[in-house]
């Protein structure tokens, strides 16, 4: 009888264990696929991201080694009251250094000089240290910048590093919040309805959960990592882990949602703009311009790249006409407040293969950039 145990109990172990093996493999193959992808790319002088071969950079090998070089930079920690802020790096076109980790800028000085604040577009994503729209902005105007831009952040995370470095006894010549595009695009999703809210609230919540969630829902992610990525990559529902009626973005539904994103990026430029006139220096908030608000050409994105676009379009045309009428009835209350703020979905017509998303730029776009910010502080002095 205690043989016959022990056979069925052996039994039962290797299939267990064969079980295990079967379940584990595949997600233990993809992630070894995602760690020698990049290293065999990079042998071949080659990248994984496409976007290297658009007609946005003429030349190729450049564009390869920089978007190389943004893939490895280092993880984003968390800092208080802003979200998060890159670490310090030394890399050939991409440096981060100061007391705030800002991107190096040609002209570079934190105090008396001009802040620009933003998400990605402004840090200078796709774009040399000396190609980003501060940078730019140095060449045409030898006046001192700063790029407080950070990849990711809404208008409130400007606001708040502003609050903190003024708290730290810098004073600016002027400031420049570059918004539009964050605030829509995250704050649209359909699974955030407090607001306001940044994209990583549900990450940093689940940090902080007891270890047992922490480690079965990070096990369950590993494990089913490779089928929600193939279900994506070819638009199978049911391996991607969305229903058939589920929505990535709401705003187009939530009309409601829609006017409190306006209305709170609006009155985040308001409160910037309350904190330039107590500290003696200009404000102005600037709508961003997108691929969706602008003349200019996008056939040679990729196919995934236009599917992704087309859901985009649809929240920022009906958040962005909220922020105009936010903006117009603000002007209407103070009409010196009205002056700093600025419809900027124009600024980018006609430009030719400037965009490399559907809001990032090449050295070009941003040098256009730099000259509507130029023209702007020109006519107030």
């Amino acid at each position: 009888m205690k043989s016959r145990i022990k056979k069925i109990t052996k039994v039962i172990s290797i299939n267990i264990t064969i079980l295990g093996i079967l379940l584990i493999s595949p997600a233990l193959f993809y992630r070894l696929y995602l760690k020698l992808k990049p290293v065999l790319t990079k042998q071949n002088n080659q990248t994984s991201d496409l976007r290297a071969f658009y007609p946005t950079y003429s030349n190729k090998e450049f564009s390869i080694e920089l978007f190389n070089e943004l893939s490895k930079l280092p993880k984003v920690p968390y800092r208080s009251f802003i979200g998060w802020r890159r670490e310090k790096v030394n890399l050939k076109y991409i440096n981060i250094t100061g007391p705030y980790n800002a991107r190096k800028s040609k002209g570079e000085s934190i105090d008396n000089s001009v802040w620009f604040f933003g998400g990605s577009t402004m840090w200078g994503s796709g774009a040399t240290d000396s190609q980003t729209i501060p940078s730019h902005f140095f060449d045409l105007t030898n006046t001192s910048v700063y790029n407080f831009g950070e990849s990711g952040w809404t208008s409130r995370q400007s606001l708040n590093q502003l609050i903190n470095a003024i708290g730290d006894d810098y004073k600016p010549s002027a400031v420049i919040f570059y918004d539009g595009v964050n605030d829509v695009i995250f704050q649209c999703r359909s699974e955030y309805i407090t607001l306001p809210i940044h994209n990583r609230e549900f990450k940093l919540k689940n940090s902080v959960k007891p270890f047992g969630e922490i480690f079965k829902s990070k096990f369950l992610k590993f494990i089913t990592s490779p089928y929600i990525d193939l279900g994506k990559k070819f638009n199978i529902k049911l391996l991607s882990g969305t229903s058939i009626n589920s929505k990535e973005y709401n705003c187009d539904t939530n009309k409601e949602k829609a006017s409190i994103i306006a209305k709170h990026l609006v009155n985040n430029w308001r409160t910037a703009y309350a904190l330039s006139k107590s500290h003696g220096f200009q404000f102005y908030g600037i709508l961003q311009p997108t691929l969706f608000t602008t003349t200019t050409n996008y056939e040679y994105l990729t196919s995934g790249a236009v599917k992704k676009n087309s859901q985009f379009e649809i929240q920022y045309n009906i958040v962005y006409d909220e922020i105009i009428k936010e903006i117009e009835r603000n002007c209407e209350l103070d009409k010196n407040f009205c002056s700093s703020m600025i419809d900027g979905r124009d600024w980018l017509d006609g430009k030719k293969n400037i965009f490399w998303d559907w809001c990032h730029l090449n050295s070009y776009g941003n040098r256009v950039i730099a000259q509507r910010f130029e023209s702007l502080l020109k006519d107030e002095n």
